[in-house]
């Protein structure tokens, strides 16, 4: 018991992997997520919180990433089988018919709910508590690096990244450095999981996300990622941009651009990509168990996300349902239990920057399904407007303007986003309060997944995120 809190104490609550495997063993027990830390009255704690002054609210934002931290002392006990010990304690004994492995996005998080299925996240975040200049990334490097040394040479089965984005993450980087770990061997407690709890040949899903990005390397299995997938390329970070010195400007710093770190080539991206070394492993098993592999190939976590949309679209007609209302979610606040429950479809963001609003836009004009009565947006607030980031007013026109009888932001202060600290404690409480009621349905069959995907052959929505056949033989 006393190790298993040590672990939970060394996680991040708004990790996006933490809270894709909190969402989906709480959806296999019949729960809703709820959000980060939801309790009763927290709609009306969230709405006291964006009254607060901006500067309270960033104080605020500033004091959670404190508490979110881990010291040093206790992180460097951390063990990739303690990370793994976490991840199967979350779920029941199964057996369950499919499960999924690999990079982290809010669309699989709600394909891997509708098919009653675990995910297993490869990447996990460790806040590792320290004081940093979000504008000094050298400077963060270096305080990073003894430890980052000492946890990669302790778990060989681990590749770290330290990563460090003075745009998205600026709020929290004050108060802690971002560890993220991925796992490149399966190890003997998922590998245990996996036979005793994957029904007889049901099927291993790898999401595969190619997404890659110029990194420093420190030692063996050991680097550093200056910026990260959001509002601008990795470029953009290195070179400096007319935005960028705005930006600076507007946060007080100094500086005008950031000198970071000398990358030396690139890697699979710290938080979204996928490091295939693990899928050795996941082959190997296969082969051993009888279990069909396939590959659930993105370029970006969210490109996903249309063709799941019109898989949820096209499942919710079988089942007689209106499937005429869409929910968009962001980051880590997503929401499976309810959107089932309300009869929605859903449609996941990775952030609130252009390029996620471009895709949103482009999926309304194209969604070859028809119109949708309804679009309701939630916006995940990351206490400052970051380089590239949306305003709230603008995700409410586009809401609007494809809603037939209406939308827009749910569950967001748009005053006060994205320093909306309660954000995260709204959007479940917002999705409750909806009229609309249906009993959960059933699993989501992979024959049914099939079918669907082959009426899909040739659209953009599944170009984007093919599913391809894995040979199951040794690797």
């Amino acid at each position: 018991m006393r190790q298993a809190s040590r672990v939970a104490s060394c996680l991040c609550d708004f990790d996006s992997s933490v809270a894709s495997v909190r969402a989906v063993s709480r959806f296999l027990r019949g729960r809703s997520f709820g959000g980060l830390g939801v309790v009763p009255g927290s709609a009306r704690l969230a709405d006291g919180l964006a009254r607060l002054p901006s500067a309270a609210r960033r104080r605020a934002f500033v004091l959670a990433g404190q508490l979110q931290s881990a010291r040093p002392g206790l992180v460097s006990g951390l063990r990739a089988e303690d990370l793994a010990r976490w991840i199967t304690s979350q779920y029941g004994p199964g057996p369950y018919p499919a499960v999924f492995v690999g990079a982290v996005s809010g669309a699989a998080v709600h394909l891997a709910a509708a098919m009653g299925a675990p995910v297993l996240p490869q990447t996990f975040l460790v806040p590792v508590r320290a004081r940093l200049d979000p504008d000094q990334p050298r400077a963060a490097l270096e305080a990073g690096r003894a430890l980052g040394r000492h946890m990669a040479g302790v778990n060989r089965e681990l590749s770290l990244c330290h990563m460090h984005d003075p745009s998205q993450d600026r709020a929290m980087l004050v108060r802690f450095m971002y560890f993220r770990f991925k796992r490149l061997q399966l190890g003997p407690v998922l590998t245990r999981f996996l036979e005793q709890q994957l029904a007889p040949g049901g099927t291993i899903f790898i999401v595969d996300c190619t997404l890659r990005w110029p990194m420093t390397v420190l030692g063996d299995r050991h680097r550093f990622q200056f910026g990260a997938l959001g509002g601008m390329p990795a470029h953009e970070y290195a070179n400096g941009s007319e935005e960028i010195a705005r930006h600076l400007a507007e946060q007080g710093s100094p500086v005008r651009r950031w000198e970071g770190p000398p990358p030396d080539e690139t890697y699979p991206e710290a938080e979204w990509g996928y490091d295939d070394a693990l899928t050795a492993d996941l082959r190997a098993l296969a082969a051993r168990r009888g279990h069909p592999v396939r590959r659930i190939t993105i370029g970006e976590p969210e490109h996903l996300s249309p063709l799941v949309a019109e898989l949820h679209r096209w499942w919710l007609r079988r089942l007689g349902r209106p499937a005429d209302r869409l929910l968009v979610e962001s980051y880590n606040q997503w929401e499976p239990y309810w959107t089932l429950r309300l009869g929605a479809v859903p449609l996941w963001l990775q952030f609130t920057a252009r390029s996620s609003y471009r895709l949103l836009e482009s999926y309304l004009e194209r969604s070859p399904t028809g119109t949708y009565r309804r679009v309701d947006v939630n916006l995940f607030s990351n206490g400052l407007r970051a380089v590239g980031q949306v305003p709230a007013e603008d995700w409410d026109i586009l809401a609007g303007r494809f809603g037939t009888e209406g939308g827009g932001t749910l569950g967001v202060d748009r005053r006060a986003f994205p320093e909306d600290i309660g954000s995260t404690l709204r959007w479940g409480p917002a999705l409750a309060a909806q009229p609309e009621r249906y009993p959960l349905p059933p699993r989501l069959t992979v024959e049914e997944l099939d079918a669907f995907l082959d009426q899909q052959r040739g659209t953009e929505a599944a170009r984007l995120a093919p599913f391809e056949s894995v040979d199951e033989g040794s690797p």
